[in-house]
């Protein structure tokens, strides 16, 4: 056991470190289920606030917003704090309309040296890297778990 972690140990020594400098010169980490930026259709809110109620780390709030919104009378859109912002995208998850969505890009966009930048204003959720991430992410069809039967039976 001891000379397994001792080899392992000597196996890892030699490798070269997986760390990437930051702002980074390459680019940005991209799976098709990465959970990165936000993105909001204005044409499509209509300021029902449930991205804000369903928000577990209070990132989120509604603001009013200038100019004919006609699905949207109260011009009230989400203003998104990313320094609170877990990217758990339940606010996704739970839009009825699919007005918000996330990029599939996280990296250098979300880097910053200053923390007044992470409030991101409604006009600023604009797609910035191809969006894939949308609600139909969220709704993966039920599998029942195998379950076993109690005394050695066949299970059907």
């Amino acid at each position: 056991m001891v000379a397994a972690s001792i080899y392992k140990s000597l196996r890892y020594l030699l490798k070269r470190p997986y760390t990437r400098q930051v702002p980074r010169v390459d680019t940005p980490f991209k799976t098709p289920v990465t959970r990165g930026g936000h993105v909001l259709d204005m044409a499509k809110c209509t300021g029902c606030s449930m991205c804000q109620q369903v928000c577990p780390a209070n990132s989120i709030d509604m603001v009013v917003v200038e100019g004919e919104y006609p699905q949207n009378p109260r011009k009230r859109f989400p203003r998104i704090d990313l320094n609170k912002c877990t990217f758990c995208g339940l606010c996704v998850e739970y839009c009825p309309f699919n007005a918000l969505s996330m990029t599939t890009a996280t990296g250098y966009e979300l880097f910053t040296t200053d923390k007044s930048t992470l409030l991101k204003q409604p006009m600023d959720l604009k797609p910035l890297a191809k969006v894939t991430i949308t609600r139909s992410h969220f709704a993966a069809p039920y599998v029942k778990p195998y379950l076993p039967r109690s005394g050695g039976g066949e299970v059907a």
